[in-house]
């Protein structure tokens, strides 16, 4: 904060010795940070609309066969590029209520291809309270809900 005050001080005082010289810089100072503020803007936007193609179901216990993770979830990326990670909130619901019975983040390291499909079973957090309700993950709903997608090539 203080270079910045600075630099309003240098350039105000360069203003009023040099005027057209302070206002060529200042106007190219404005262009580069402008086309540094749109890159940034469509560079984002294109991962945002990427993420978009990338969609997470849950059939519930359809398909898994281990008692030990019971919870079947499928990632599709519909995206031109690999996902390296999808981070995703898992959620079960009772049939009928709104109320979530269960609620866990998980992440799927699993490399996806571009316009591939890939499922496996989940394990379930026993301290989350499932135990106590009395119910077997068969008796909900579930649902999937993409927190944040990493693609390959970029750097975060």
């Amino acid at each position: 904060m203080i270079l910045l005050i600075v630099a309003i001080a240098i350039f105000v005082v360069f203003f009023f010795l040099f005027p057209r010289p302070a206002l060529v810089a200042l106007a190219v100072i404005i262009a580069t940070v402008a086309c540094i503020g749109a890159y940034l803007y469509y560079q984002q936007s294109g991962r945002n609309t990427s993420a978009s193609l990338v969609t997470a179901t849950s059939t519930g216990t359809q398909g898994c066969t281990d008692p030990a993770k019971p919870v079947f979830v499928e990632i599709a990326n519909g995206s031109d590029r690999q996902v390296d990670a999808v981070r995703f909130r898992l959620i079960a619901k009772r049939p009928g209520y709104s109320v979530e019975a269960y609620a866990d983040y998980l992440t799927s390291y699993k490399i996806i291809e571009p316009k591939a499909v890939y499922g496996t079973c989940f394990a379930l957090n026993h301290y989350r309270g499932l135990d106590t309700l009395n119910l077997s993950p068969a008796d909900l709903d579930w649902s999937v809900e993409i927190s944040s997608v990493d693609f390959a090539g970029d750097n975060r």
